[in-house]
């Protein structure tokens, strides 16, 4: 049979709204590529997944599970994504309408909630399958989506093709995958009940969703698929060879302690991924953290752990965390499992994919947002520093104290927010407070945190480590801490600060890291971002390449949008910075104040 042509026979109508389906066509495109495929070569470079054997989609991100294979590609720059899943086959009912009914109402109408009965298309091969296919739009999140399934039934068993896309660009790419397929008529079904719902969610998708009694927000820029026992979680830009997925598991029935459901849970997620659990020195099979009670009211505790996954001598590392809360009588639980690298390229250190800022920051924002219909209320609102008084972010010079050291003097930016919270620590936020949570890190990094009175000119600091006095001098802020006066000076803020001019910083890495900042908002960067990012392995700092695009100054941040995509924040205090002189001789930024020199 000669390949068929019917790339025209599915059309999509744009209109203000979105895609609208044109209902008045009747062949589907995936019918009639596919069609084709039956009799097509099989290429070079091809994997195979169950009884199909296939070309993957050129720099489409995989994700492997029990029972399914999924292609997906977003589209960054207009939100348009397509994602592919191939279904393990199962046995067929010897009749390919009844396998199609089967399947459309457990991988379409039921996750999708999609109420058309579509028309499917039915063609038969010279060897003995049969095709059928049918496509409906359907609506994710409240986006236009259109979902093609293709069910292939002969020789005993059925297979399921299902995708799901936003945008018609993808159309060429989805035929090409579907033209690569080949199905070996000999092995034995899988019998997979297919039971997952592998529903793909829009990635940059904003609000809420719930899982059972939990309510949680996908993080921005990440997938995220449902399915009867979890949720699955992966950032879009993860780089090729590494896996980071957040997975919500089922929650745990369970009459023992935090610990007792820890060790269970790290269990249950090693035999979910097939891993054989590693020992981490000294700890067992995990580290763990003190169960502690979070701003949210709930009580929880969290490890870090190592499995090996795979075949052969030495499988692959990846490491393993739970985060498990106690919620009356149940546990939640939400388990991490991230690869382990060391590329020798850039760097002889090893490193997890979870060790780029930007995915720490969204994981633990995502693990600190749960909510529970049966939770409590939050202990906590966020805290900002507008509000009068000694809130906002001061600086000078205080004692430290460490066990390696002794005394020592170190710069302090405390800062006092609106909501209480007050932090007293040699380093300031890396990033600066654009878009931080301020609730989250004192879960992290206790000792740095605390709460603050002050009224009449005089107040307390009270530290995990002890209680502070407090008193304003004129425009000074006095802390006595160790028994010593300290002044710190109040940062004015820097909101929408403005540069003019070529900075050039001292040698690093062999080279001269140079900038350049024009009034307009826009950077040129060779390699001063790299340093200011302060990450000693190349391979996960984020500014190792050089790059130009738009900055913004808020809250004492700034804000470096690349024109590649990338967005990196770095501190910025504005310290001995006039924000009426765009041009000063020296500039500092990051967390260190590293001074960059005017040309």
């Amino acid at each position: 049979m000669k390949k068929q042509n019917n790339t025209n026979s599915l059309r999509f109508i744009f209109t203000s709204c979105g895609i609208s389906w044109h209902r008045s066509l009747r062949r589907t495109l995936v019918l009639s590529v596919f069609m084709a495929a039956m009799y097509l070569q099989v290429s070079a470079q091809t994997e195979t997944f169950d009884i199909v054997t296939y070309t993957p989609p050129k720099n489409w991100s995989k994700d492997a599970k029990p029972g399914v294979m999924n292609y997906m590609n977003v589209n960054k720059s207009n939100g348009g994504f397509c994602i592919i899943a191939m279904f393990a086959s199962k046995l067929s009912t010897g009749d390919a309408q009844k396998d199609f009914t089967r399947e459309w109402n457990e991988l379409v109408a039921t996750p999708y909630k999609v109420e058309e009965s579509p028309k499917p298309e039915t063609q038969s091969t010279a060897d003995g399958w049969e095709i059928v296919a049918a496509a409906a739009p359907a609506k994710v999140d409240g986006a236009d989506v259109y979902i093609f399934l293709t069910v292939i039934s002969g020789h005993g068993k059925s297979v399921s093709i299902r995708s799901s896309l936003n945008d018609e660009a993808y159309l060429p790419q989805m035929t090409t995958f579907l033209e690569s397929i080949d199905l070996d008529k000999t092995k034995s079904p899988t019998v997979s009940s297919n039971t997952i719902n592998n529903v793909p969610v829009k990635a940059n998708n904003a609000g809420s969703a719930k899982f059972g009694l939990m309510t949680y927000s996908p993080p921005v820029g990440w997938s995220h698929q449902q399915f009867q026992d979890g949720v699955v979680f992966k950032p879009l830009d993860l780089p090729q060879g590494e896996h980071l997925a957040m997975q919500i598991m089922q929650p745990l029935n369970f009459g023992g302690s935090l610990e007792q459901a820890l060790q269970q849970s790290f269990d249950e997620a090693a035999a979910m991924y097939n891993g054989t659990k590693m020992n981490y020195l000294g700890e067992g099979n995990y580290k763990k953290e003190q169960a502690k009670q979070s701003f949210r009211g709930w009580e929880y505790i969290r490890c870090n752990g190592g499995v090996r996954i795979g075949g052969g001598d030495y499988p692959p590392e990846y490491g393993l965390d739970l985060f498990v809360i106690k919620i009356n009588n149940r546990f939640e639980r939400v388990a991490v499992l991230k690869s382990r690298t060391i590329n020798r390229s850039c760097s002889m250190s090893s490193f997890y994919a979870d060790d780029r800022q930007p995915y720490k920051t969204a994981i633990n924002n995502f693990l600190f947002s749960l909510q529970f219909t049966d939770g409590s209320e939050p202990l906590l609102s966020s805290g900002t520093t507008d509000g009068g008084g000694i809130m906002g972010v001061w600086q000078g010079i205080s004692m430290q104290t460490s066990a390696s050291s002794g005394l020592r003097y170190n710069v302090y930016s405390p800062i006092f927010l609106s909501n209480g919270q007050a932090y007293f620590g040699s380093k300031f936020y890396s990033e600066g407070l654009d878009g931080l949570d301020t609730r989250i890190p004192p879960e992290l990094y206790h000792r740095d945190w605390g709460t603050y009175s002050f009224s009449n000119g005089r107040g307390v600091l009270k530290m995990p480590y002890a209680d502070i006095p407090l008193r304003m001098e004129g425009n000074t802020l006095i802390i006595t801490a160790n028994q010593t006066d300290h002044k710190f000076y109040s940062l004015s803020p820097v909101d929408g600060a403005r540069f003019n001019g070529t900075y050039v910083m001292s040698e690093a890495y062999g080279k001269i890291p140079v900038i350049s900042f024009t009034a307009d908002g826009r950077f040129t960067d060779n390699g001063a971002v790299k340093v200011l990012y302060h990450e000693y392995n190349e391979c996960i700092n984020p500014a190792l390449n050089p790059g130009s695009g738009t900055y913004e100054v808020k809250d004492y941040t700034i804000t470096f949008n690349y024109s590649d995509g990338r967005k990196i924040k770095i501190a910025f205090l504005g310290t001995e910075y006039d924000i009426k002189n765009q041009s000063p001789a020296v500039l500092r930024m990051s967390a260190n104040e590293d001074p960059m020199v005017r040309q």
